[in-house]
């Protein structure tokens, strides 16, 4: 049986449903739209089968999640956020904006995902400053760890893989969008470096504006 507080907050009803492990970043990879099974297994290095299916059985349970077969020729089983959940979605999203200052340079043990890295550009983006900006920016640091967003009608989206015709595509390794996205090399620099850009750089500087947070503390 799920562990509950039982107290009588909203706080304490909110943390019986998220405050295990795993789960807000479940909730994470579902930023990015529908995923099956063996996509959060990838996006969630270090969780085992079992514990995956728990999460996911719990967060259906309170009406987060959804589990849907897509239409033919997919016919895939995924999981996706509810309105309920969506509105989760944004909480997190703050919580990744508040450990932004905490995150410090990765250490060689730690993973990193594209996707992950985008969400810091979504926690910081700022729908008034966007106006009427359409943009859809790809970035990749390998063949398998690739991800876009796109902004568009004043809505940023993170969408899992590669995109069709994106007016910006970054590739390189993930100390490279580090030392770029932080500020520490200017982006002539970051080029030279190991950042492949397709696109021009007046569009690079828009997306390092949009990602305008803090620089990160030289740690690690």
């Amino acid at each position: 049986m799920k562990r509950s507080y039982g107290q009588y907050c909203a706080l304490a009803k909110a943390l019986d449903v998220v405050g295990s492990r795993w789960t807000l970043l479940v909730v994470r990879e579902l930023l990015a739209g529908p995923r099956r099974f063996g996509d959060l297994m990838n996006g969630l290095p270090g969780i085992g089968t079992n514990l995956l299916s728990e999460r996911l059985r719990e967060l259906q349970d309170a009406g987060v999640i959804e589990k849907r077969v897509l239409p033919p020729p997919a016919g895939s089983t995924v999981y996706e956020l509810t309105d309920r959940g969506r509105e989760l979605g944004n909480a997190a999203l703050q919580l990744t904006r508040w450990g932004y200052e905490s995150l410090g340079l990765p250490t060689k043990d730690e993973e990193f995902r594209v996707n992950w890295f985008i969400a810091i550009g979504q926690a910081a983006y700022q729908r008034q400053a966007a106006g009427d900006l359409s943009l859809t920016c790809e970035m990749r640091t390998s063949e398998t760890d690739v991800s876009h967003f796109r902004i568009e009608d004043g809505k940023f989206q993170i969408v899992q893989g590669p995109a069709r015709d994106p007016d910006l595509a970054l590739a390189g390794a993930p100390r490279d969008f580090i030392d770029l996205f932080t500020g520490r090399l200017p982006p002539k620099k970051a080029i030279a470096n190991g950042i492949a850009l397709n696109g021009d750089l007046d569009t690079l500087q828009t997306v390092l504006e949009i990602f305008g947070l803090l620089e990160l503390s030289e740690t690690a």
